[in-house]
């Protein structure tokens, strides 16, 4: 089975791949040689080889950058992800796209499922959201898989978000700040990875929300865990959102559960053990 990636040199990338390349013949082209924004390329690109599947994961995820820039966001999230549901359609492969729980309002005040109605809170989750429509109104449900995850950690040395950087933080300094009103689900990449493989092998299709398990968390709640796992003695303490203002808002609960996951028997570890 051939797989084509996009995205695959970011950090959800450098765990995903290697899980992938284990099983199925993997292309991951660079963004010279595939721009997303060029719908010609990209139709070149998966023309040139069969490909049973399309795993696309390349995307603006800097959501102030996103906030600024609303009409590049809107071109490689939601008009880049239609030209590869576009080019999957005529070349015949099955479309992977890799969402986010970025798409909710967080005003809800539990964990969002499947069932719930997006309503972004932010150009990012706005343009993540309108490439979910792109694919459902280019492709028919059983060639697509839409997979929202939430807050990433993993990668390695790619890890830039939180909990790459609060590691380096604590490894230096007595006390750090973090947040502890904005709830999420803490997502490892490699078990990310991991669903995904099972899922091509299983032929699975539609919406599923991926996240570890276990009760949502903070930013705060996450620091802890790092700090005790590490045996760090830092000091942590917890701030609201308010004392680090962000030009995109940031929804107060981006937690997410899935109640269509069991459907093929997927079971994902309490996020504590994935950290």
């Amino acid at each position: 089975m051939k797989i084509l990636i996009t995205g695959g040199s970011g950090m959800l990338g450098s765990d995903v791949v290697p899980i992938l390349s284990e099983k199925f013949d993997v292309v991951v082209p660079d963004t010279n040689e595939m721009d997303i924004t060029n719908r010609e390329q990209v139709f070149d690109v998966l023309g040139s080889q069969k490909f049973d599947y399309v795993l696309h994961m390349a995307a603006l995820t800097d959501l102030d950058w996103c906030e600024d820039h609303p009409k590049d966001a809107k071109s490689v999230n939601a008009d880049g992800t239609k030209s590869i549901a576009l080019a999957c359609r005529e070349f015949g492969a099955k479309m992977i796209y890799i969402s986010t729980s970025g798409i909710f309002s967080g005003k809800l005040g539990r964990p969002y499922t499947e069932d719930d109605v997006p309503k972004a809170a932010n150009v990012y989750g706005q343009s993540k959201y309108e490439g979910e429509l792109a694919v459902r109104e280019t492709l028919p449900l059983e060639r697509s898989l839409i997979l929202r995850v939430g807050w990433l950690f993993g990668g390695g040395e790619h890890d830039k978000k939180f909990v790459g950087k609060i590691f380096q933080k604590m490894r230096i300094l007595p006390k750090v700040q973090a947040v502890s009103n904005i709830l999420g689900s803490p997502n490892y990449s490699v078990d990310i990875g991991n669903v995904i493989r099972g899922m091509i092998e299983k032929d699975a299709s539609g919406l599923f929300h991926i996240a570890n398990t276990g009760e949502p968390a903070s930013r705060y709640d996450l620091a802890v865990a790092i700090r005790d796992f590490a045996g760090f003695d830092t000091e942590i303490e917890p701030v609201p959102s308010s004392k680090f203002p962000t030009r995109a808002i940031r929804p107060p609960m981006e937690a997410i559960a899935s109640v269509f996951l069991d459907k093929y028997g997927f079971e994902i570890r309490h996020w504590r053990d994935a950290l």
